[in-house]
């Protein structure tokens, strides 16, 4: 989509979205039905199941999942639930050989197959073969493992086509990168009002002055969407390279790529990959995961400092600002006013957040 098709698909003077649609627990409940339940969900970055065994226990929403390291490599997913009680599989991360329920010691293969149970024998009648975990489907982006619950919604490339080729633009090495640190808050908030707050910078040059004056120029900030038809928000920006400058920006631009509902890649300048991931648990409660990556694993002291600084200003900063929308959106004189859309889509335009009121209110009609 370019800045024309942006600018004449949407009406004259929109307004955001009404107070309730952050709080009420009936969109909510579609929300998850319709959205979060049908659309590729981050798990986790492949690094972390290297060897075959290696699990990764994660869950989105109420629903328990686990992704598992195959002996031939490839990667599987399942619930995490065993089909004999219903009891929790594996917790965190691990390796293992055979998957094993605490609960009564039935025990899967990594392929999912029941491979033994005690007291289930021939005289039983219980077939082992029929029994197997309930798959999930799993694929990988740039090395990034999603899951989609909905076995009908198209691939994670036909969801997002091009993109890749956009992030390895940015980031040509990005096979060679490596988890290496992670840290988590709680919001506090509905989920769409954090991932507003992510993917609009208006608010950046006042809300965020360590940001816009240690990582991108705020001048050259611009958040449009991919294309007309790929519900993805790209941001790019140049880099900051004034003596405020967090570290060394040469080398290449910002660039972050929102895949909606709730992850986002992003490549600062001088390719430094780091992410954002969202897991909603309720209708005012969202947990915010901030992942950095290098080659080989170790956080320097350059990646250090850009971690303690990015905790410590941007992170700290939204945490405030989105409890305090949410406590607003839920006033009884809240009334939503204009979004102001920048025909030039710079720092100020919030048509990013307009494409996504666009997204939620396509994707709870079309249930």
């Amino acid at each position: 989509m370019n800045d024309m098709t942006a600018q004449s698909a949407i009406e004259a003077h929109p307004k955001g979205l009404p107070g309730h649609f952050y709080y009420d627990s009936e969109i909510f409940g579609q929300t998850r039905d319709r959205i979060f339940f049908k659309t590729w969900q981050f798990a986790c970055h492949q690094s972390l199941i290297p060897e075959p065994g290696d699990y990764y226990a994660f869950s989105i929403l109420d629903q328990d999942l686990f992704v598992v390291r195959q002996k031939d490599r490839s990667i599987r997913c399942f619930y995490n639930v065993c089909q004999h009680r219903g009891h929790q599989l594996v917790e965190s991360t691990g390796r293992a050989r055979v998957i094993t329920c605490p609960y009564h010691a039935w025990a899967y293969g990594l392929d999912g197959k029941l491979r033994g149970a005690v007291g289930v024998t021939e005289q039983t009648g219980i077939k082992k073969s029929e029994i197997c975990l309930t798959s999930v489907r799993v694929e990988d982006l740039c090395g990034f493992l999603f899951v989609n619950l909905d076995n009908a919604a198209p691939s994670l490339q036909e969801t997002f086509p091009g993109v890749e080729d956009e992030i390895r633009t940015l980031a040509p090495d990005i096979d060679e990168r490596v988890f290496a640190d992670q840290s988590s808050a709680d919001e506090y908030c509905n989920w769409l009002v954090a991932v507003e707050n992510y993917n609009e910078c208006y608010h950046c040059p006042g809300a965020h002055p360590t940001f816009a004056s240690g990582v991108i120029d705020p001048k050259s900030y611009s958040i449009t969407p991919f294309s007309a038809q790929v519900k993805c928000l790209r941001h790019s920006a140049k880099a900051q390279t004034g003596r405020t400058a967090w570290y060394d920006t040469s080398g290449s631009d910002y660039g972050s790529f929102f895949l909606w509902p709730g992850f986002s890649l992003q490549i600062y300048p001088s390719g430094l990959v780091n992410t954002y991931h969202w897991r909603p648990d309720g209708p005012t409660d969202t947990r915010v995961y901030r992942t950095w990556f290098s080659h080989d694993g170790v956080v320097d002291d350059s990646l250090q400092k850009v971690i303690d600084l990015d905790r410590d200003t941007t992170v700290a900063e939204d945490l405030v600002l989105v409890k305090k929308v949410q406590r607003g959106v839920a006033s009884r004189g809240y009334v939503p006013g204009p979004l102001v859309i920048d025909p030039e889509n710079g720092i100020n335009s919030e048509l990013s957040i307009y494409m996504l009121h666009r997204w939620l209110r396509e994707a709870l009609h079309a249930g």
